[in-house]
């Protein structure tokens, strides 16, 4: 029932200009919808205050379908959802591009005064053949930005600096229920499920020495929309689940598009998943007229599933 991979990926953000700069004019993006969201229904389909206006831009590369959904609400949020969490706490942590070169990229954002978690690192990941060099960003809002690149061959044809949207990765406590909901329910393919090597991301996600880290990755099949990453360890985290709403600043809803959103609500009831809101119609950028429902996720994530 489900079309697409992550269709869109929904982020608050303080200042659009700022975060414009850069998506669109560091990243690459290109800006291919903007729009006022109508408050009411809005404040219907996230729970927000009703005075709560909000702005949306949304952006796309070249490379792919999937998109960033920048949100800017007024009156504005001064918490960034992930502010005071620990890497391992649950829900939604960052979103991944593909990057040319890493070095030189590395070096820019540090010019432009931006600080990253880890330098880059290189690692021979347990769950593909490539040899990577990853470093996290601390991006606008707060938000970790994972920057990956290929040093295995074929490496990827990337035009610019910036390739496409890799993922979006998520913290999770209890990573089989995870896999039977994105797996099993949504029916989108399993790509890997493996134990990682002990220390092999310790220095990327700062984590303590001795954590064991277990990665699962899922995505359309056969497609070429961003996949989610899910990664549980060894920690006891906590829920980000009250924190990680609007107009709190950073990534806080991802959405999948179907072709049948009766029979997956009825799906989502016949498996006991909650529906936060909807069905509901309402414009959505380049999609023009959707009807959308929003749900929690096995993780407290929050999921919009809409139908065209």
């Amino acid at each position: 029932m489900i079309s697409s991979g992550i269709d869109s990926i929904f982020i608050s953000v303080s200042d659009m200009d700022e975060s414009l700069a850069f998506y669109r004019d560091w990243v690459g993006m290109e800006v291919v919808a903007e729009q006022h969201l109508d408050p009411e229904k809005i404040r219907r389909l996230w729970n927000l205050a009703p005075e709560i206006q909000a702005r949306a831009v949304f952006l796309k590369n070249e490379e792919q379908p999937t998109m960033l959904e920048l949100i800017e609400f007024q009156p504005t949020s001064k918490r960034a959802i992930r502010q005071e969490a620990r890497h391992w706490d649950y829900g939604f942590y960052d979103v991944g591009f593909m990057v040319k070169d890493l070095d030189k990229t590395y070096k820019g954002l540090i010019g432009k005064g931006f600080t990253f978690i880890s330098p880059p690192i290189y690692y021979k990941p347990d769950w593909t053949t490539f040899d990577v060099k990853e470093a996290i960003l601390i991006g606008p809002n707060d938000m970790p930005i994972a920057h990956i690149e290929l040093l295995t061959s074929p490496k990827m044809d990337i035009k610019i600096a910036y390739g496409r949207l890799s993922h979006v990765a998520q913290m999770v406590e209890d990573m089989d229920k995870v896999i039977i909901f994105y797996r099993d329910i949504l029916g989108l393919q399993l790509i890997s499920d493996v134990p990682v090597s002990r220390g092999l991301v310790d220095d990327v996600l700062m984590l303590p020495t001795g954590t064991d880290v277990r990665l699962a990755f899922v995505r359309k099949e056969n497609s070429q929309y961003a996949g989610v990453e899910f990664l549980a360890f060894s920690l006891k985290g906590r829920s980000l689940a009250s924190a990680a709403k609007p107009p709190n600043l950073g990534l806080f809803l991802i959405s999948f598009e179907t072709d049948d959103l009766p029979g997956l609500v009825e799906q989502f009831k016949s498996e006991k998943v909650t529906i936060l809101s909807g069905p509901m119609e309402l414009e959505a950028g380049p999609h023009g007229n959707i009807k959308a429902i929003t749900v929690e996720g096995p993780n407290q994530e929050m999921l919009e599933f809409f139908e065209k």
